[in-house]
């Protein structure tokens, strides 16, 4: 057995699991290069230690997640790669014939699965949203469809205990963009280098188009929706939902949408070849909103004026009411020389981790210093712990200055009085930015 990894500071011993991080392999596009392919990076907590890391290869580049005893890798489109704890590759057995999109959300209530991907349409027959959902054992067990007005590119959904919340944008599917299997992605093979690379979104800004929102029964059969239309905009991530009575309540990362006039590429995808949060959308990047839906209002409402992407909950409040939220702060780049000297990437810099705490409209931030970018922020509840602030943030920082990355443990209920990690992680390789990632409980393997 391999020695643990090199560590400063003192991991919790709550920590006895493995996280998870998924993202393009290095040269791959948002790790700077040409070339195609996605990594897939495991590193077990145990007793005090780091006691592994493993890494393999996967045609997904987008997110990860654990069900039903098994590692899943998703790309932005297609059917789930299937993979072993120990990220060995397992043949998927979730019952799917039909693509579906990078983000699958956890009922903490069931242990279940909600699903989701959009069906383009033909002539003849209109666009819709497919959603099901996995029990905890797998087994694809309820479906729905939901009529769209056009194919539109939905990378995320709200889903509470008792709906979702679909989230159309002025976007529309650009088959062009999409590579010679049709279903845009990674997993697209170019043979003839003068062919344009199919784009993992290929998707791009219908000009004048309005943004329109969704709401359907999660147990009904999609066939009495309510509608609403909004100023247009574009969702990427929802940082949670749930129902407050008979009204949803969601937090969504919110971007602007192009208007007409204003000097865009239709031919070109709505996200940058550096995928989000490390390309500009429409222009500019996310703020964190509130969406509240109550009868035939829906009404927004800013919740602070920073930048952010990457929004995680304590997965023990999915689909259920939170207090806290933690995010990635963005920043518009400085210039790509300006930016390169300080070891970002892309159109944007990640300035730090953000704490929102939505009871008293607070914000508390957190930067790993200069030269040092850290990434999405992964919450670990404490074993003691009673509240979604009373536990650990997982994040891996990449530190420019010697081109490696390292996982930091911080105390999430004291980020803006941090004056050190809990922890600092140095791992063997430099992890992508552009990355989801999970934290599967050792209770879950063992």
């Amino acid at each position: 057995m391999d020695p643990p990894l090199p560590m400063d500071g003192v991991l919790p011993p709550d920590l006895q699991g493995t996280l998870l991080r998924i993202g393009p392999a290095a040269g791959a596009g948002g790790g700077g290069g040409g070339g195609y392919g996605g990594a897939l990076h495991a590193v077990e907590l145990r007793d005090g230690v780091a006691l592994s890391y493993v890494s393999t290869g996967s045609s997904a580049d987008a997110n990860v997640l654990w069900h039903a005893g098994s590692v899943l890798a998703l790309a932005e489109t297609g059917l789930p790669e299937q993979f072993s704890r120990n990220l060995a590759p397992e043949e998927f057995s979730g019952g799917l014939t039909a693509p579906i999109a990078s983000h699958v959300h956890r009922d903490a209530a069931t242990g279940g699965r909600i699903l989701f991907g959009v069906e383009q349409g033909t002539e003849t027959a209109a666009p819709f949203l497919r959603v099901g959902e996995w029990n905890r054992a797998g087994e694809l067990t309820d479906y729905m469809a939901v009529e769209l007005d056009r194919a539109t590119w939905q990378h995320d959904l709200g889903v509470t205990a008792r709906h979702l919340v679909i989230i159309e944008s002025p976007t529309e599917y650009a088959e062009e963009l999409a590579g010679p299997g049709g279903g845009g992605g990674i997993a697209g093979v170019v043979d003839d280098e003068s062919t344009p690379p199919p784009s993992p979104v290929p998707y791009r800004w219908v000009p004048g188009a309005e943004t329109w929102v969704t709401v359907v029964e999660r147990r009904g059969d999609g066939s009495a929706p309510r509608w609403f239309r909004l100023d247009p905009c574009l969702v990427t991530h929802v940082l949670g939902a749930y129902d407050d009575g008979d009204a949803i309540v969601l937090y969504v990362c919110c971007y602007p949408a192009p208007e007409v006039g204003q000097p865009f590429d239709l031919a070109s995808s709505v996200v940058g070849p550096l995928g989000i949060g490390q390309s500009l959308i429409g222009g500019g990047l996310a703020v964190l909103e509130r969406w509240r839906i109550e009868g035939e209002t829906l009404d927004r409402m800013q919740v602070d004026e920073r930048m952010v992407e990457y929004p995680r909950v304590d997965p023990s409040c999915e689909g259920a009411p939170f207090r806290y939220g933690y995010c990635v702060e963005v920043a518009v780049g400085a210039g790509i020389g300006a930016a390169a000297d300080r070891g970002a990437v892309g159109d944007v810099d990640h300035l730090g981790l953000l704490r929102f705490d939505l009871a008293r409209d607070e914000v508390e931030s957190w930067s790993p210093g200069q030269y040092k970018t850290a990434s999405e922020p992964l919450f670990v509840r404490a074993v003691d712990g009673r509240s979604d602030d009373e536990g650990w943030l997982l994040t891996v920082v990449h530190d420019a200055t010697r081109a490696v990355s390292d996982l930091y443990v911080l105390d999430a209920s004291s980020l803006r009085s941090l004056r050190s990690p809990q922890a600092v992680i140095h791992l063997p390789a430099g992890l992508p930015f552009r990355a989801h990632g999970t934290w599967v409980g050792a209770e879950l393997y063992r």
